[in-house]
């Protein structure tokens, strides 16, 4: 893969901001997309667990913490969705 879609391209930029993404900010496009798909993925779906059943506010907090708001981390779940990836 040579380049990335836009929406991974927005989950990358919004979730480096988290210490443990920080390194895409400069990763080559096929890290990009397979983080996006095994890893980052994983975090959306909790994410969206804390925010819509309850659960332990983990990745939230983390979010909030590095300043990722939660308009953020509705434009990452909606790129995710764009992309395919279940989500809820």
């Amino acid at each position: 893969m040579s380049e990335i879609d836009a929406d991974e391209a927005e989950i990358a930029r919004i979730i480096s901001q988290l210490p443990e993404f920080s390194w895409l900010a400069t990763a080559d496009f096929n890290k990009i997309h397979h983080e996006i798909q095994k890893k980052i993925s994983q975090v959306l779906k909790e994410y969206y667990l804390e925010n819509t059943q309850g659960k332990k506010p983990t990745w939230t907090a983390k979010f909030t913490s590095a300043g990722i708001t939660p308009e953020d981390g509705k434009t990452m779940i909606a790129c995710a969705r764009r992309l395919g990836i279940e989500i809820s």
